[in-house]
């Protein structure tokens, strides 16, 4: 997928076809199984192409039989033809003559990245610890004083991601006038008012001392001509959209971080993963209360071990503590708040819930555990592969929080009581946000809330500390530090 430019899928039967006749606004995409086949097929394809190349957007080609549809997926969504009868319309012939004349901006090559010279790759290479015949590129990126830093880094890899969305890669990348190795992030950042750029972003946390964070030194939006710009939110509301959906604008963004971190996964101790979620919480405590920054992506990837600690990364996606927004975290790592309200604003209470998630999934993945290998995928289906029951009132992840009987049964980690208690404890702490109390109970909760609980009678006392709803308020207690 290095070089391809266009991607051409034919199927003999219309059985196949991911897309139908449109009427009345309903979507066009094929509800039969051989169309969503189809469909996942020719994404797929895309996806590959998208994050095997530095490109803005692609083409690529349905053919069913005698119709063709051109596609054109930008990191917005896609925008599709109507049928083309190919043997007697003239447009799909006019497309190829026209792409094989276009220039590479035309096309879709993201110009800002080229290849880095042969002496520039091999000082690189080396540098960067990699195989010989590593293909290297080469971008720059303007700093703080304007000046431009040169990066040389290895091309990308073809990965299983969608092609719509951020379309974030991150890698080491050698700075040559500095002899320094630094972290370059190339993405389609979220472009609506309320979110920051991340170099901004990064910008307010280092203006307010927030500890275990990385250093942005250089960010910019990657200038491009307009037809390299995504187009499928201008055309969302087109009168021949369908459905007419709204979709989120995004805009091509570059940054360059001074951390090179080490993976999360790769902690060597259970002690050290902990103490790397503990440096991230920290990190995301002092923005929250600071600088008024909410992060809203705790998730295994956003957190690196440098130097014995943890650093808190990707800010892509935070916003000010004063400006609710929809959920954005990634869904493996997401609070089960989230997973069955879509709607619901992202507070602070999810991202700490995440903090659990992050732990118990890296040390269930690379942990030795009294688990056999059945149990422990069941348990990971259970808690990180839930799927979406919108409107509901629980959630799998919701009963595991307040059961936790997997884990407090018996140990479950080899030799690692304390991280046993530790998830137990977390567990226990969040689930007081889902525990059902009767109004009967609050009712009773509201006569004693301002009493002194001490200075009641033993009886009385008792009966107040068994109240389902004191049990709710002392446990939530525990996010009094942020609240």
């Amino acid at each position: 997928m290095a070089s391809v430019e266009v991607v051409i899928e034919f199927k003999w039967s219309r059985n196949h076809n991911a897309f139908r006749q449109c009427d009345n606004g309903t979507s066009f995409i094929s509800q039969t199984e051989k169309g969503i086949d189809t469909l996942g097929q020719i994404t797929s394809y895309t996806a590959a192409q998208l994050t095997a190349q530095y490109h803005t957007h692609a083409f690529s080609v349905l053919m069913m039989k005698d119709q063709a549809r051109i596609i054109r997926w930008d990191s917005e969504g896609a925008v599709v033809t109507s049928p083309i009868h190919y043997n007697i319309e003239p447009h799909l012939a006019d497309f190829f003559y026209r792409y094989a004349k276009a220039s590479p901006e035309l096309c879709g090559v993201d110009t800002s990245v080229t290849p880095a010279s042969d002496e520039e790759s091999d000082h690189a290479r080396q540098r960067l610890d990699l195989n010989a015949k590593t293909h290297m590129l080469k971008v720059q990126v303007p700093a703080e004083d304007s000046s431009l830093i040169v990066l040389i880094f290895p091309a990308p890899v073809a990965m299983g991601l969608l092609p719509v969305g951020r379309g974030t890669r991150t890698c080491p990348a050698y700075d040559p006038d500095k002899d320094r190795i630094i972290m370059f992030k190339d993405s389609w950042r979220v472009s609506l008012p309320h979110i920051l750029p991340e170099g901004e972003t990064y910008k307010q946390l280092k203006e307010a001392n927030i500890v275990n964070v990385a250093t942005c030194i250089a960010c910019h939006n990657v200038p491009s001509i307009p037809q390299q710009l995504p187009q499928s939110v201008k055309f969302s509301s087109a009168d021949w959209a369908c459905p007419h959906s709204t979709l989120t604008p995004h805009r091509h963004y570059c940054l360059v971080l001074d951390v090179v971190g080490e993976a999360l996964t790769n902690f060597p101790m259970s002690h050290r993963l902990v103490e790397a979620v503990r440096d991230a919480l920290l990190a995301h405590k002092d923005a929250y209360e600071k600088a008024g920054m909410l992060h809203r992506d705790l998730s295994i990837g956003n957190i690196v071990m440098f130097r014995g600690k943890g650093i808190l990364i990707d800010w892509d996606l935070a916003k000010s503590v004063s400006t609710k927004g929809p959920r954005q975290s990634t869904r493996t790592f997401m609070s089960a708040y989230l997973v069955q309200n879509q709607n619901a604003p992202h507070v602070v209470e999810d991202d700490l819930e995440s903090s659990l998630y992050i732990v118990l999934w890296a040390a269930l993945k690379y942990s030795r555990t009294h688990m056999t290998d059945t149990q422990r995928i069941l348990l990971f289906k259970e808690i990180f592969e839930t799927e979406e029951v919108e409107k509901t009132r629980s959630s799998t992840k919701q009963h595991f929080l307040i059961r936790r009987t997997d884990l407090a049964r018996s140990p479950v980690f080899i030799d690692c009581k304390p991280l046993d208690d530790l998830i137990v404890a977390l567990a226990e702490l969040f689930s007081h946000r889902y525990s059902v109390v009767s109004p009967a109970s609050w009712k009773a909760y509201e006569l004693y809330q301002w009493k002194d609980v001490m200075s009641l009678s033993p009886d009385t006392k008792l009966l107040v500390k068994l109240n389902p709803a004191y049990t709710k308020m002392e446990g939530m207690q525990g996010f009094s530090v942020y609240i």
